[in-house]
């Protein structure tokens, strides 16, 4: 594999090896970070190769990435001949089609002095779908949110073009909604609370800021890390059939802005992972009985 370029999914891959081997054991947290972010800044599959070449592969850790082999050329036989038939089954179809439509205009011709209690309006369209478009027409899909890497940059995106920042009081990611405190202009710190779900909703008017009192710049969150962390909280904190509950990135007066990671479970046992925006593990608070 030497020379071959690192895609963004052998980084990831190779990122969930390191974090398998942490928790089996086999590193510590210093040198857990250290590799994780020289794996997201690898550019070869070598790199990331030697990353890993002396960790021992954990119970369900990710295979070493394969590189892809190039399909053979395609042949006269697989490509230009299928076309040229192709092409015939079209005009046969097209022409076929024409016959009918002349048909068609003809019969309509013949009936154009009858009245219109046949069911049909002025343009051939059926009078009850005039009266209930909801007969052709259906409503889009509701926009929607779901915890994952693509849509965390897609609400960034959103938040920026809406508010023309990245900066909050506070952000919490849930499984199916992102809800924020946006700063509000002004000579005293004031906050307007929003909800994204794939669509924006403003939850309160502007008021005095509670919580949290520090302003920080989303833009700073590193999300690949972050969600390599939900990960590790999942596998570390002692939470049994632990699921993330939420992430609330933060700042209270006199504190550095974090990520804290939640995991919980159906028996209200829970604990939480605070990282840096970076990514760098600040402390673990496992589940304590």
């Amino acid at each position: 594999m030497r020379g071959f370029r690192a895609k963004d999914a052998d980084r990831d891959r190779f990122v969930e090896l390191i974090e398998a081997a942490y928790v089996d054991g086999q590193l510590n947290s210093a040198d857990r970070e250290l590799r994780v972010g020289r794996a997201l800044s690898a550019e070869t599959l070598d790199e990331l190769e030697t990353l890993t070449r002396d960790l021992q592969q954990p119970p369900g850790a990710v295979v070493r990435p394969t590189v892809d082999v190039p399909s053979p050329a395609p042949s006269f036989a697989t490509t230009v001949l299928p076309r040229i038939a192709g092409s015939f089954v079209v005009l046969g179809i097209v022409a076929v089609a024409l016959v009918i439509g002349a048909v068609v205009v003809t019969m309509f011709a013949s009936m154009g002095g009858q009245s219109s209690d046949s069911g049909f309006g002025t343009d051939g369209v059926f009078e009850s779908e005039l009266a209930d478009p909801e007969i052709m027409f259906e409503d889009p899909p509701a926009p929607s949110f779901e915890m994952t890497a693509p849509q965390v940059r897609a609400f960034l995106r959103a938040y920026e073009k809406q508010f023309g920042t990245l900066e909050v009081y506070e952000a919490g990611f849930y499984p199916e909604r992102v809800g924020v405190q946006v700063p509000v202009r002004g000579s005293r710190p004031r906050m307007e609370r929003w909800s994204w779900t794939g669509e924006w909703r403003q939850d309160t008017e502007a008021s005095a800021v509670t919580g949290p009192g520090e302003v920080i710049d989303l833009g700073k969150v590193d999300v690949r890390r972050m969600f390599a962390n939900i990960d590790t909280a999942r596998a570390t904190l002692d939470v049994e059939r632990g699921r993330l509950t939420h992430v609330l990135v933060n700042s209270w007066i006199g504190d550095v802005p974090s990520v804290n990671i939640y995991i919980g479970n159906k028996f209200n046992e829970g604990g939480y992972l605070k990282t840096r925006l970076s990514g760098d593990v600040i402390r673990a608070y496992p589940y304590e009985p």
